[in-house]
């Protein structure tokens, strides 16, 4: 070791036992320190010293005296970084004492030190800084001052936040409900339900009355959620078709809704149509079931096409017929196919599905039946599945061998997969 190597270890050793001995020190001076000791070593020149005092107030000594003597100090320091970290442990102690101090630096000169008073507002929920950060707000809407005032629950914000909302000169009219949302305004779903926050002029706004639907719906609320989509376009329907899904299945009378919607279907414009049968797919009961079926006869195409697609997201085997009689007998080959499609998808459903002759004997039909070589592949593919569930159709298989030579190699190697002499 060279003598400068020497040199450097004893200045490191000699320089950690100094800082030792004046944390000792400066410990020592705040043990059972007077309030003002303690307030006059936040100026102090000392790094060591502030740091330890404002650890101090804001969370080893909880003397009244020391909050007031503190809030005091934040009109005469100088340092701005200073005033900002007392600031800060103030709203530690969340003593009211201090809250008046604590406005007061809302006006201060520095950005730094505003913005720890806006912030120690929001954290003590102090309803009287509601005034200044409302006027802060107007000014600029920044995301701390958003937070402060979504934290204080003073009503005099939401009224503030409605009256600007409901002016159509707010530049940001999507920000202010998304801030009524957060402080739980107690009406702010019935300001979102506006048809014309709908429109197609600002996107953010229509997310954002969608949004609060979606989150504050009431319970038992389908029905209004429903009449007021009627009066949107198609596209802003698509926005709120969670929602109504979720509140029609949830809802206490989903029969009686039910009727209402296949009531809705004999009227309704073709363009809300869709959603209508989606509400029915998703409820899945049987008066569900017979509306989507008896629209596979009607003469319009796109009808048809679209009750097969509703009724392909069935999760049991009741919607198979249907689908099987469409795949047979529809006079358009779209709907032929489409129907074959949507059959093999709730069949394929295997884990909710039980292993029943009519779900054999619907995969049987496609298979024979399907126009497209495609939908006979894939209820091949589904028998698969059942055949992996026990041997009862040992007798489709070896139909299938005997007669579709372009599958015998497969279904030789399904036996040999699954290991069963067929």
């Amino acid at each position: 070791m060279t003598h400068y190597t020497k040199l450097f270890f004893v200045c490191a050793l000699t320089g950690a036992s100094a800082f030792a001995q004046d944390v000792d020190a400066i410990h020592a001076k705040l043990n059972g320190a007077e309030v003002k000791t303690i307030v006059n070593m936040l100026a102090s020149g000392d790094v060591f010293e502030r740091e330890a005092a404002l650890a101090l107030i804001a969370r080893d000594d909880m003397r009244p005296a020391l909050t007031r003597a503190a809030a005091d100090a934040l009109a005469t320091l100088k340092s701005a970084e200073v005033k900002a970290q007392l600031i800060a442990v103030l709203a530690e102690r969340n003593d009211p004492a201090a809250s008046a101090a604590i406005r007061d630096a809302l006006r201060d000169a520095d950005g730094t030190v505003r913005t720890a008073a806006v912030a120690a507002c929001g954290q003590m929920r102090d309803d009287k800084a509601a005034d200044a950060l409302i006027a802060m707000y107007r000014h600029s809407s920044t995301e701390d001052v958003r937070e402060a005032l979504r934290r204080i629950p003073n009503p005099s914000i939401d009224r503030y936040l409605v009256k600007a909302f409901k002016s159509r000169s707010s530049a940001n009219r999507a920000a202010l409900l998304d801030l009524l949302a957060a402080r739980r305004y107690p009406g702010v779903c019935g300001l979102a339900m506006d048809p014309q926050l709908f429109g197609e002029s600002d996107a953010a706004l229509t997310r954002s009355a969608a949004a609060v639907i979606r989150t504050y719906a009431s319970e038992g609320g389908f029905r209004p959620l429903l009449d007021f989509a009627q009066k949107l376009p198609p596209r802003a329907v698509d926005l709120l078709l969670a929602t109504l899904t979720t509140t029609l299945n949830e809802s206490s009378d989903k029969v009686a809704h039910e009727k209402h919607i296949v009531s809705l279907l004999q009227a309704c414009s073709p363009d809300f149509a869709p959603v209508l049968t989606a509400l029915l797919s998703s409820s899945q009961g049987p008066i569900a079931l017979s509306a989507l079926t008896k629209r596979l006869e009607s003469s319009d195409v796109e009808t048809r096409k679209d009750a097969a697609r509703n009724l392909g997201k069935w999760m049991n085997e009741d919607a198979l017929p249907a689908l099987v009689f469409a795949g047979r007998n529809d006079r358009d080959l779209g709907v032929q196919n489409l129907a074959w499609r949507m059959m093999i998808d709730v069949a394929k459903r295997d884990d909710k599905m039980k292993i029943t002759h009519r779900v054999v004997a619907a995969l049987e039909q496609a298979f024979w039946l399907a126009p497209r070589q495609a939908e006979r592949v894939a209820a091949f593919d589904t028998l698969k599945l059942y055949a992996k569930k026990n041997d009862g159709i040992k007798w489709l298989l070896d139909r299938i061998a005997a007669e579709r030579s372009e599958f015998a190699d497969e279904v030789k190697q399904l036996q040999k997969d699954l290991n069963i002499n067929y």
